[in-house]
């Protein structure tokens, strides 16, 4: 529902600058996923384990002295938009996160995205999580109501898993099943490098009362869609 659905009701003083920032901090995370992929698929001799698991916590502690408390919550962007940097599925600073980069049709009323999932993400050996799988459908499916003007939270999701999900390559799509009034039933699948599914999912979500409130009555351009009806 964050993911860059809303216009921030914040002006941004200064986009470029913003844009350099968000690039930096987006380049940090991604190096350390890269050493999240390392840390898993090293074979380095354990006697110099030690020593590079004291440079690692050297450079923890270097980034907690000026990290602020508690999470990031929602941050305004250089585009203008509200989003949340620490979503472990979409967060362009969260190192556990793929990242997913979603595309989104309103006019068709889908969403997908093309992915790869390596050696941190392995439930059976050389298959994706199960748990992993849930993450990326609930954000694939959960991004779509959004984008149709029906921004809501996840009420249920019913995950049925066809087959094991080979890691590496993956892609995963949603579309709408229905729509009655704060209520958007989405269905959507995740499928291997050859097409075939892997994984199926039927989303319910839900437009909160607060959130339905503030799409009627928005205050600056808090959102980009028409109100809900």
């Amino acid at each position: 529902m964050t993911d860059g659905s809303f216009l921030s009701p914040s002006p941004v003083a200064d986009p470029l600058s913003l844009a350099e920032h968000e690039r930096a901090y987006a380049d940090l995370a991604d190096a350390v996923r890269e050493l999240i992929d390392a840390t898993v698929r090293t074979r380095i001799a354990f006697a110099d384990a030690g020593t590079v698991a004291a440079d690692v916590r050297a450079i923890t502690q270097e980034l907690l002295a000026t990290a602020q408390p508690g999470p990031l919550g929602l941050v305004t962007c250089s585009d203008g938009r509200l989003r949340d940097h620490g979503n472990p599925a979409v967060g362009s600073r969260n190192p556990i996160a793929p990242p997913l980069v979603i595309g989104k049709d309103r006019a068709a009323q889908r969403t997908w995205c093309d992915f790869v999932l390596g050696a941190a993400y392995e439930g059976p050996p050389g298959h994706v999580h199960g748990g992993v799988v849930a993450l990326v459908l609930d954000q694939v499916l959960g991004t779509l109501p959004a984008v149709i003007g029906k921004p809501g939270f996840t009420a249920c999701l019913t995950t049925t898993y066809r087959r094991l999900t080979p890691l590496g390559p993956l892609h995963a799509e949603a579309w709408v099943e229905s729509v009655e009034g704060r209520k958007v039933r989405v269905r959507g699948r995740l499928a291997d490098p050859s097409g075939t599914t892997t994984a199926e999912a039927e989303g319910l979500f839900v437009i909160p009362a607060w959130v339905e409130d503030a799409l009627r009555q928005p205050v600056g351009d808090a959102g980009d869609f028409d109100p809900p009806t």
